[in-house]
């Protein structure tokens, strides 16, 4: 679920890119037409912002998960490391 998470963050982040270069382009040429009512470039632009503001937060945590797990691991490299490298005491077989 957390790569398929991230992966939809990824393609609204483009997506909302792509809807923030149409309300650009309606500005400097509406000729054009790509946006046709004020109601509408509104909406895309909130639109377009809490997918930024969703997508960053997503990628944030996943890279903070990532983090998190890739120093689990080194500790516990280091749990087994000292597990080898430490004596133990000899076993008693009792006859």
């Amino acid at each position: 679920m957390r790569k398929f998470r991230s992966i939809l963050s990824h393609i609204c982040l483009i997506f909302s890119g792509v809807f923030i270069t149409l309300v650009i382009l309606n500005l400097y040429n509406p000729t054009m037409g790509f946006l046709t009512s004020t109601v509408s470039v509104v909406y895309i632009i909130l639109y377009c912002l809490t997918v930024i503001a969703l997508s960053v937060a997503t990628v944030a945590d996943n890279r903070r998960y990532a983090h998190h797990m890739r120093q689990r691991a080194e500790e516990a490299a280091r749990w087994k490391k000292i597990g080898v490298t430490a004596q133990r005491p000899p076993e008693r077989k009792e006859h």
